[in-house]
């Protein structure tokens, strides 16, 4: 009789990911250790997902979804600034895999994934205008938060204080918004 398969491993799989990746950096992500962590075999992982990238693709589709969640779920721009930093603090790995994984790239060729769409709905609710100045608002906003996220993740690894880099961000949030 053949074996069934489980269907839901890959909730599995992707869980045993996501935990070797926050816990371990992405290093530790290797498919012999998630299958390990997964409880299933590696041929069996390989079946559900191609390679490594193929991994962390999904991890990371799975982070874009609850950062718009965060974001969405804000009251005004700036909550949704402080919630975006607070991601970043919390899931310092998976932040890192989402900037490693194109949303320079993303950004340049237009691609409106979903933190963007709720980032934009946030500014477009708080801020009425043209959407030409509401996008340049937002674009703004994301390179002041992923510039502080950067230096706060990079400072909170090394073991240092990152809250100067906080209040900073959250000082220079406040002023941007304020000239609107």
């Amino acid at each position: 009789m053949p074996k069934i398969a489980n269907p839901l491993l890959e909730k599995k799989i992707l869980k045993a990911t996501l935990s070797l990746l926050s816990r371990r950096g992405d290093h530790a992500v290797t498919m012999r250790a998630v299958a390990k962590a997964a409880g299933t075999t590696t041929p069996t992982l390989y079946q559900r997902f191609a390679d490594r990238d193929a991994l962390l693709l999904a991890i990371c589709a799975e982070a874009r979804l609850r950062l718009a969640q965060e974001i969405q779920a804000a009251s005004s721009v700036a909550e949704a600034c402080r919630r975006y930093l607070l991601f970043a603090r919390k899931h310092p790995h998976e932040y890192e895999l989402l900037m490693r994984e194109g949303w320079h790239t993303a950004a340049a060729s237009g691609y409106q994934g979903p933190a963007f769409l709720a980032a934009k709905g946030q500014i477009k609710k708080q801020f009425p205008g043209k959407p030409a100045q509401q996008v340049s608002l937002l674009i703004q906003l994301w390179c002041l938060m992923h510039g502080a996220a950067s230096l706060m993740i990079a400072a909170e690894q090394k073991g240092d204080d990152a809250e100067d880099i906080v209040r900073a961000c959250y000082a220079a949030c406040k002023t941007l918004l304020s000239t609107r």
